[in-house]
């Protein structure tokens, strides 16, 4: 019994090829038909397979068995459903549903099967066979493999995302010209892509609908044209190269190539293509399938164009927050200046040896004295913290015991927490060496400490601070029973001028600058801080973690 295949071969005009009426008169004419169809079926690039009226699959080419990793034999008699991924099983069982009441199947994006159960995305369409009586018996089906695309449509679309959406316009714009390369002469006509044959030479023999109406020639016009004729002159010397190389390897590279219309505007296109031959096994050309790329080259324009925008604006903020940084450095400074004679002059006042002054002339100096030094501190805090976010902060490190360094700061902090009547203990651990600088690690701590200070009830708070190791840490707690802090404020406390409480009767002070720097000096030293607490009123903890020197 001939097979299906054969069928279809016999009968070209049943099966929707040209007439010889239609069919150009060329070189490639000489082919036998037979052997033609045969040759282009098993050595075509798309997945082809031969089905009848049942799902049952009768034949298929190379492609279609290599790619879904089955030998032939496997293949042939078996149901196409067989093939067909769970994620598409339902779609694949309403097109065949479809195409057996109409005949039409095309351009269908359905999951496939393979024999290692991986799957993939492949885009569908069928041709249909007839009997001599016009009945449907089959179809010839064509399946290309389009899960780069799709890995391709998904990467444009979450770039669309990452540019704040700035690019929704364009998602019908990247949808890439999904075309089959068909080797059928019955599918040569109809496929949506841009199809040409040419001899050894380079020159035309055959092409397609698309292809004419795309270049704008008729195709009597296009017969017997060099495929230079069509090419843009910047592809002149790849298309003359690549040329010649097929001629010596008869290797078709994949590539973009910019062809010419009539009207001498030009596109761009990426080309693949498969070898001709003849009864003898000889190349006497090649068909190539050219896939329009215009509108991905038109979104990747405008998504360059978008990406530029946002650089140049980003540029202006980095420009205007270094003018920020560097007015706020010069201002500090200038108003750091003044506060030091200030100071001393107060301090003079204070001494009494300018003359006697009564208790009220004294209280209101110390509020001076005291003003200034807490603007002193705010100011340099506003310094460290620029020094810190410009990465301009100078530690000068030694090795020190952590716990030597936690005693001498409560005991010069001691007096002030004892005056407002609240307790500080300690539980340390002697003897962890950390490589750090002294004093700042001191201003951490007194930052922590006044902090809890500020947060705690007079007369009733309790301050404890604890010192031990830790996988290769020194690890520091400074805990208290103050008003605590709310869970979505614990990530926000270090960042700089950050107040849980803004309102303008707030009860407590501070600038939410302090922990900032804090965390800058920790992080200074390879050393990591955050906060915890249970909610308000439920009391903080401050954990410090230190690398214990080698």
């Amino acid at each position: 019994m001939k097979s299906k295949i054969e069928a279809v071969n016999r009968k070209p005009k049943k099966m929707g090829l040209m007439s010889n009426r239609e069919k150009p008169r060329s070189k490639i004419n000489t082919i036998q038909p037979e052997l033609d169809y045969r040759r282009l079926y098993e050595n075509s690039l798309i997945l082809e397979r031969t089905i009848n009226t049942r799902g049952i699959i009768i034949a298929c080419n190379n492609a279609y068995a290599k790619h879904f990793g089955y030998s032939k034999k496997e293949i042939i008699g078996k149901s196409i459903f067989n093939h067909i991924a769970k994620e598409s099983y339902d779609e694949m069982m309403r097109t065949f549903n479809v195409w057996k009441k109409t005949g039409i199947v095309r351009n269908r994006e359905i999951w496939f099967k393979r024999k290692s159960k991986t799957i993939f995305l492949g885009l569908l369409s069928a041709t249909n066979i007839y009997d001599s009586k016009r009945r449907l018996i089959g179809s010839n089906t064509a399946i290309r493999d389009i899960t780069e695309i799709n890995s391709a449509r998904r990467k444009i679309q979450e770039n669309e995302i990452r540019i704040r959406r700035q690019l929704e316009d364009l998602k019908k714009s990247n949808k890439l010209l999904f075309t089959m390369e068909q080797k059928y002469k019955n599918l040569y006509e109809k496929t949506p892509a841009l199809l040409r044959s040419v001899n050894t030479k380079g020159i035309v023999t055959d092409c397609n609908e698309a292809y004419t109406k795309s270049l704008g020639y008729s195709k009597k016009e296009i017969l017997g044209m060099s495929l230079l004729d069509h090419t843009a002159k910047k592809s002149i010397k790849d298309m003359t190269n690549d040329m010649r190389r097929w001629r010596k390897t008869s290797i078709i590279s994949q590539k973009e190539i910019w062809l010419k219309r009539k009207n001498h505007s030009i596109f761009p296109t990426l080309l693949t293509g498969t070898n001709l031959f003849d009864e003898n096994g000889k190349i006497i050309g090649r068909t190539a399938v050219l896939t329009d790329l215009t509108q991905i080259y038109h979104a990747r324009e405008k998504l360059q164009s978008r990406e530029e925008q946002i650089e140049a604006q980003l540029l202006s903020l980095k420009k205007l927050n270094t003018m920020k940084d560097e007015f706020l450095t010069m201002i500090t400074h200038e108003l750091k200046t003044p506060l030091v004679p200030i100071n001393s002059y107060v301090d003079i006042l204070l001494s009494e040896v300018l003359g006697p002054l009564n208790e009220a002339q004294k209280n209101r100096l110390k509020i001076m004295k005291s003003s200034s030094k807490s603007l002193l501190k705010l100011i340099s805090d506003i310094l460290d913290a620029q020094k810190i976010e410009l990465g301009q902060l100078t530690l000068k490190k030694e090795s020190y015991d952590i716990a030597e360094i936690i005693k001498d700061t409560v005991n010069k902090m001691k007096p002030i927490v004892e005056r407002n009547g609240i307790s500080i203990t300690t539980n340390l651990h002697e003897g962890i060496y950390c490589l750090c600088d002294k004093i700042r690690i001191e201003q951490v701590l007194s930052n922590l400490i006044s902090n809890s200070l500020d947060f705690c009830a007079k007369g009733s708070g309790k301050i404890h601070i604890k010192l031990y190791p830790q996988d290769g840490n020194a690890k520091i707690i400074v805990r208290d029973n103050g008003i605590g802090i709310t869970k979505s404020a614990l990530d926000k406390i270090f960042v700089k001028f950050y107040q849980a409480d803004t309102t303008t009767t707030r009860e407590h002070g501070g600038t939410g600058i302090g922990l900032s720097v804090c965390k800058g000096i920790v992080e200074g030293h390879n050393g990591k801080i955050w906060a915890e607490s249970k909610g308000r009123n439920k009391g903080t903890q401050m954990h410090i973690l230190f690398p214990i020197a080698n």
